[in-house]
């Protein structure tokens, strides 16, 4: 049952290095200028919702909910404008935004060099990283505690090569995420790398596992920010509400509410640390 569940719900989590390596895309003019909807009181987001914690469509409705839902809703109430969501394909979000059918994208849309050449993005507000779930108690806490041990991910994945590279590790890839936290249930893997948003949402549904958010290095082209259009002027005003956000708790209060405390705790610690954020 457990193992169905979590296909159900988390099934597109697996094909997350797929949307994130997809091409920015090409064609249309770049609009500098709102589209007439946002002059008119309305902000039309892109998001591609099959992203959980970041975007998805909750159960049994047809209404969006998660971490960048939240804050695009928090940007328009600052912005004083209702705020309507664009559901596509990840590949179409940045065709959509330079064609001028939004007004720009919130949807754990990474800065690339690629992209950057025919949009305009915020400064980060998320700054995505890995984690190790194991166990309750068992403490795999780090690659080295994991020397000798059995660990698992998603086949195709860079956390495959990350287990790979650490060196000394029994690594074992799985044809999903799901697959890979059933064996660390079962006692055929001592542990599984993920993505530490993913991570979260596996622990929260389950009391039998931990999870440990690994201090690793990243660099700007990996974080999440907003994409506007090339040339905007707004992005000035959107890097000032994501900062009154991180000051005044906003942004805490939205990662709690999609992650949990203890997620949230370890996220929030650890990009304290990061050297692209004391910057």
């Amino acid at each position: 049952m457990f193992v169905k569940k979590l296909t159900r719900k988390l099934l597109v989590l697996g094909a997350l290095a797929l949307f994130v390596l997809a091409a920015a895309g090409c064609g249309g003019n770049d609009k500098a200028d709102a589209p007439k909807d946002a002059a008119n009181g309305k902000l039309n987001i892109a998001i591609n919702a099959t992203f959980p914690p970041f975007e998805a469509v909750k159960e049994g409705t047809h209404d969006y909910v998660g971490i960048d839902i939240d804050i695009a809703r928090y940007i328009g109430k600052k912005l004083g404008k209702d705020v309507t969501f664009t559901d596509m394909k990840f590949a179409s979000l940045v065709p959509t935004l330079q064609s001028g059918r939004a007004d720009m994208i919130v949807s754990a849309i990474s800065p690339t060099d690629e992209r950057k050449q025919v949009l305009a993005f915020s400064e980060p507000y998320y700054y995505p990283m890995k984690a190790i779930i194991c166990l309750k108690n068992a403490g795999y806490d780090s690659f080295d505690k994991l020397q000798g041990k059995k660990a698992g991910a998603s086949m195709g994945t860079t956390y495959v090569q990350d287990l790979k590279d650490a060196g000394g590790i029994d690594v074992v890839e799985l044809d999903n995420t799901p697959l890979v936290v059933q064996d660390i249930l079962n006692g055929r893997l001592a542990a599984g790398l993920f993505d530490a948003a993913q991570a979260a949402v596996f622990v929260s549904q389950n009391d039998k596992l931990e999870m440990h958010t690994l201090n690793l290095p990243i660099v700007y082209a990996d974080t999440f920010a907003i994409a506007l259009p090339k040339d905007s002027k707004d992005v000035e005003k959107i890097n000032g509400i994501l900062k009154e956000m991180q000051t005044n708790g906003e942004m805490h209060k939205i990662l709690v509410k999609h992650l949990g405390e203890t997620a949230t705790k370890q996220y929030e610690d650890a990009v304290a640390k990061l050297d692209i954020v004391k910057k």
